[in-house]
């Protein structure tokens, strides 16, 4: 590395810390800077022009350079800046891309929001995966004609559930007829940042059910749900 390189790295330091110092500040918009701000900015500010006067060294008779140095560590300033300032649309978009190449994978909103939005998948049908009591997240078809979030036995069982002290006498209605099960309570349901609690559930019986069913239980929680341009759209309350 040499010294000229070095000189531009300590320079672009020092000017990042100055600005950084700034935006810190909390009396800087008001211009209730306290003395600890002064001297923290002033020692900066000497260090950025002891550094900037090294760098002039190198370039004297040499304006050309020195303009096009200075433009090109603008450029990268000005590139971190609009990353920074963009950081939380850049994730979406990058949720959003994830949500598309792994089945069921819901994209979340941009941070503060409680959404997740799930695109559709085969057969029309739309599926998002789902955490139980903690447990690794495992995929649901969300089934707006169930009346309660229904469980497969080994996604009970994988969220603590003791499938083995249930009582499968609560009777429900199939597309393959009627069929029994067990009421069971799941202390947490959470989606991406929608996060619910105690919900109620149904369990059902070893090999009567291939796919765990978010129904409405879980989904009279939420603020609302919708599918719009071929994605659901779940919204949790506030």
């Amino acid at each position: 590395m040499t010294s000229r390189m070095v000189l531009w790295i300590l320079l672009g330091s020092v000017v990042l810390l100055v600005v950084v110092a700034a935006v810190r500040s909390g009396g800087l918009a008001t211009g209730n800077l306290d003395a600890g701000d002064w001297g923290a900015l002033v020692g900066l500010l000497m260090l950025a022009t002891l550094s900037g006067a090294s760098v002039m060294g190198l370039f004297r008779g040499r304006a050309g350079d020195a303009l096009q140095a200075v433009i090109a560590w603008l450029a990268i300033f000005a590139f971190l800046g609009v990353i920074y300032t963009y950081r939380y649309e850049f994730e979406a978009v990058g949720r959003r891309v994830l949500a598309n190449l792994v089945p069921g994978m819901g994209a979340e909103g941009v941070t503060g929001t409680r959404e997740v939005t799930v695109p559709r998948g085969g057969g029309g049908t739309y599926v998002v995966r789902v955490t139980l009591n903690g447990s690794r997240a495992t995929p649901m078809l969300v089934d707006t004609g169930a009346s309660a979030l229904v469980l497969t036995e080994a996604d009970a069982r994988r969220a603590g559930i003791r499938v083995e002290d249930l009582s499968f006498n609560v009777p429900v209605q199939t597309a393959n007829g009627q069929s029994l099960t067990a009421a069971t309570m799941v202390e947490m349901v959470a989606i991406g940042p929608i996060v619910e609690r105690n919900v109620r559930a149904l369990v059902a019986r070893p090999g009567a059910l291939t796919t765990s069913l978010l129904g409405h239980t879980f989904l009279d929680r939420l603020e609302s749900y919708e599918v719009r341009g071929g994605r659901m759209v779940l919204r949790g309350r506030s």
